[in-house]
């Protein structure tokens, strides 16, 4: 029941998704808790953080674009979001909003549960602030990777943190050997558009796409053709927020709940 002490989670983006909307709410009705989370398509995310502190919000989700103009406005950083440079989580501890990164948690548990990672050779695609979160992951677990944008310097800015390399993304069909393929942007999302054509799509490896508005997205229908190993981007959204429940409310979700509660929609 909602009433006067009932506290309240902010999904903050451009664009929402009902379906993770009712995720989220799913696993906290499931853990019996006092609260509510609530979705907020706007552009403006100065504004948001302004309001959400007002309102004295618990907390909020960030999704792209705002990842990492999300840092200038908040109180504090956790030292991995700070290493990271980007935000996908924000919590109010006793009138501080602090800033964390899950992100990072959520693709690798989603990778490993499909490959090894150490010295696994890695095309990255993209240099926002997923790309930011799933390299410093990848660098943690020892992985090779090359980043690929279509903004080389963003490419080339990211990389020289980690000694990756890098290169546009029009070099992409340049590339012969790589074990695993990451789709880091927003392309897809609510659509059928892919970042990348299936010609470059080698058989058998592995293929993430960031993206879970559709959970099988153009790219992903495309790498199931060439029998590559999937990871969804539900997969790493489920892992990530396990993590930001035990951030928000100390208690640990049900990866099934969660799962359940987006395939409900």
């Amino acid at each position: 029941m909602i009433n006067t002490k009932t506290q309240i989670i902010a999904g903050i983006a451009d664009g929402v998704s009902d379906k993770a909307t009712i995720m989220y709410n799913k696993s906290i009705q499931n853990l019996k808790l006092n609260s509510i989370y609530l979705a907020f398509s706007l552009k403006n995310i100065e504004y948001a953080v302004k309001a959400i502190k007002s309102l004295n919000f618990l907390g909020a989700t960030i999704s792209m674009p705002f990842k990492e103009k999300v840092i200038n406005y908040l109180d504090k950083i956790s030292k991995e979001a700070k290493d990271i440079g980007a935000i996908n989580t924000v919590v109010n501890k006793n009138g501080l909003f602090i800033g964390y990164n899950t992100d990072f948690i959520g693709a690798i548990q989603a990778l490993k549960k499909k490959t090894s990672l150490k010295n696994k050779k890695v095309i990255l695609i993209g240099a926002g602030g997923v790309a930011k979160a799933i390299a410093y992951g990848l660098n943690k677990e020892g992985c090779k990777v090359i980043i690929l944008n279509r903004t080389l310097n963003k490419a080339k800015k990211l990389a020289k943190r980690y000694n990756f390399e890098f290169a546009s993304l029009k070099e992409l069909k340049n590339i012969k050997k790589y074990d695993i393929i990451i789709n880091a942007t927003s392309v897809g999302f609510k659509n059928n558009k892919k970042i990348i054509d299936k010609s470059f799509i080698r058989k058998n490896k592995v293929l993430m796409d960031v993206v879970f508005d559709p959970v099988e997205t153009q790219l992903i229908k495309d790498a199931k053709r060439k029998k590559c190993k999937i990871v969804t981007g539900l997969d790493m959204l489920i892992y990530q927020a396990i993590a930001q429940f035990e951030l928000f409310y100390n208690k640990k979700p049900s990866f099934n709940i969660l799962k359940k509660g987006y395939n409900s929609v």
